[in-house]
């Protein structure tokens, strides 16, 4: 079906962000140097009644291979060894954002020429789970670096679906899909991403279609922060003032030393925000897509 190569890629296990690993397209004679490309293939593509196919299931894996450090080497085994929970996140040649989550293999390793080789393979139906909202695959390569989760409230808790609330009440209207946050004192709707900094910059958007700032003092926001450690180590921090419905824009540079980003609303005492389909984008321009493939 489609085959694409990464010019970054990270992983992360975010239980220790010790484990933090960058890679970057091949360049002879560089070190740490290799070839990302992300696959998604059929699995099965049983003959229907009227001679079309119908694929019920795809591979899809992420396949690094270069020449690394001998210590690199010595991490990654360990992690594939101990079937380690990791996030990976990249960088396409289109804008694309790459997030995966789970577990790698190593499928070659040749310590007298440094030449490594490992990859994350998943089966998965496609599209994203009716009881999760996560893609069916743990996987998402779109524009759209939120496209993990699709944007519903699948378990039906008032929260947008891989988004964390930290206080207040939280309502999801699933006719319109806008989520709204209200609360008597400060709160907070946030997203965290993983991803290869390295001197892009990264936007932050939502569609806003109400917002009430009480004591008219600019405390609905929509903040974007990236971080070196898991939400602390301040890297980069951008905030925009949300006093009107419409896209609202917020953008940061994370320097090469961050290790994640989050994006979050924040209200202040009985304000309150409605708003509807945020993306993480590596373009200015908005547009709202998720990742059904």
């Amino acid at each position: 079906m489609s085959r694409s190569q990464l010019e970054k890629l990270s992983i992360l296990n975010t239980s220790n962000f010790s484990n933090h690993f960058t890679f970057s397209v091949v360049q002879e004679g560089s070190d740490e140097a290799s070839r990302q490309v992300l696959s998604i293939e059929p699995a099965s593509t049983p003959i229907i009644e009227d001679g079309q196919t119908l694929i019920t299931s795809k591979n899809y894996d992420l396949t690094v291979s270069g020449l690394f450090k001998a210590s690199t080497i010595s991490s990654l085994q360990a992690l594939a060894d101990n079937r380690t929970s990791l996030v990976f996140g990249g960088f396409g040649l289109g804008g694309q954002i790459l997030q995966v989550e789970g577990a790698m293999n190593v499928n070659q390793a040749f310590s007298e020429t440094a030449s490594f080789r490992f990859n994350s393979p998943r089966e998965a139906s496609g599209g994203y789970d009716s009881v999760t909202g996560k893609h069916s695959s743990a996987l998402s390569y779109s524009t759209n670096g939120l496209a993990m989760h699709k944007w519903s409230d699948a378990n039906g808790n008032g929260v947008a679906n891989g988004w964390h609330k930290t206080a207040g009440t939280a309502t999801f209207n699933t006719g319109t899909g806008v989520q709204t946050l209200t609360h008597t004192t400060t709160a907070t709707l946030r997203r965290d991403l993983y991803l290869p900094f390295d001197g892009r910059t990264i936007y932050f958007n939502v569609n806003v279609t109400a917002v009430t700032d009480s004591g008219s003092d600019s405390t609905v926001k929509i903040k974007l922060q990236s971080f070196t450690g898991n939400g602390s180590g301040s890297d980069q921090t951008g905030e925009t003032v949300i006093s009107s419905t419409g896209n609202k824009q917020v953008s940061i540079t994370p320097t090469s030393s961050a290790k994640m980003i989050r994006a979050s609303i924040t209200i202040a005492a009985n304000d309150s925000v409605s708003f509807k389909e945020p993306t993480i984008e590596l373009d200015n321009t908005y547009n709202f897509v998720e990742f059904n493939t």
